[in-house]
């Protein structure tokens, strides 16, 4: 690279048109930079302009080529494994019993409580901020596996949560395009594979359940993603997506300081309706499809701290006020999904492949 070239700046192209129904945008936002990690660039995004569609993508969106720019110092490349705290160790036991009641997962050290402290340490759990929906979460909205099953993580990060789905009796293996996270989920012994889901060339029908948790709105390509994950999954297979909602109440209260817009990384943004159209155009069929409050305490959190100082990074979770502000956010997200379903700041889609 010759001299007085800025080896960070990532290389850019103008997106003008819908992935989906190839209308025209409107600009919604410009001028935003990264707010939450080192990428340099000045970022806007667009909305389709069709009334029954409106898409969010990123304009103008980094070349694939220089991606990797975007994810320089990424949390996932150091993402610590949950502590063994007090505190820490209660919470595992009140999620262990709820799990074990919901979703038919082992109760582990829970299951000395007997039946009925079982069903008192489930109820105990229900008062998280977060709720069912935080708890549910921690096992990505899969119910047991009744037999040996297979899951695979597209956009695993670290590993993180393919470790904790394999204490729970799955057969795991992920697969990541960052080289720094695909090193840390490996320390982690994790199988993990290096590169696209398109890379892999995996068999038809390879998998019992897919999970695709905050990956859809950082590919070029979420259509063809989809395309490929609804290819490797068995018949009765499962997919899981957790991806942000652009027409929350986070998004709505917050604007251009909501966290999940997270410019240049985030290239598309789903509404229900988007996501649904997404899903059907690949041959899958949409099993449940609603907004969560999970995680919203760490969105509520961030976004404040974006609105107030113009930066939100992880580590400002560390700050006691940050948790309590954040706290105070998802319970009141969870009374505001009463009143409208679609406030959550994220989507679930749960799915399955429809071959006739």
């Amino acid at each position: 690279m010759g001299p007085g070239v800025d080896a960070t700046a990532m290389r850019v192209r103008p997106v003008g048109c819908c992935l989906l129904c190839g209308r025209p945008g409107r600009r919604l936002y410009a001028d935003l930079t990264d707010r939450s990690f080192e990428a340099t660039g000045c970022w806007g995004f667009a909305q389709c302009e069709g009334l029954d569609c409106g898409l969010v993508w990123l304009d103008p969106q980094p070349l694939l080529e220089d991606l990797a720019l975007a994810y320089r110092g990424y949390y996932t490349h150091a993402q610590p494994v949950p502590g063994s705290g007090a505190l820490r160790v209660w919470l595992g036991l009140l999620q262990s019993a709820f799990l074990a009641r919901r979703l038919g997962y082992p109760p582990g050290s829970a299951g000395r409580w007997g039946p009925v402290g079982l069903w008192v340490l489930s109820s105990l759990a229900r008062l998280h901020p977060g709720g069912e929906d935080e708890l549910c979460g921690g096992a990505m909205y899969l119910p047991a596996p009744r037999r040996q099953a297979r899951l695979l993580d597209v956009g695993c990060g670290s590993g993180v949560h393919l470790v904790r789905m394999q204490d729970l009796g799955w057969e795991v293996e992920g697969v990541e395009v960052d080289l720094e996270a695909v090193k840390a989920a490996r320390a982690r012994g994790i199988s993990v594979r290096a590169g696209t889901l398109q890379d892999q060339q995996y068999p038809a029908g390879s998998f019992d359940a897919v999970t695709c948790v905050h990956v859809l709105e950082h590919v070029h390509d979420p259509v063809g993603l989809l395309r490929e994950i609804a290819r490797v999954l068995r018949m009765e297979g499962r997919l899981v997506v957790v991806t942000p909602n652009i027409e929350s109440l986070g998004h709505r209260r917050y604007g251009a300081a909501w966290l999940n817009l997270d410019p240049p990384r985030h290239l598309y943004l789903f509404s229900a309706r988007t996501l649904r159209r997404v899903a059907e155009m690949v041959g899958l069929k949409v099993l449940e499809l609603r907004s969560t409050a999970r995680s919203a305490w760490v969105y509520g959190a961030l976004s404040r701290a974006i609105a107030r100082t113009g930066r939100g990074r992880v580590t400002e979770l560390n700050r006691l006020a940050n948790l309590v502000w954040g706290g105070l956010y998802q319970l009141r997200m969870r009374w505001w999904l009463r009143r409208d379903p679609w406030a959550g700041d994220e989507l679930l889609l749960i799915a399955r492949p429809n071959r006739g």
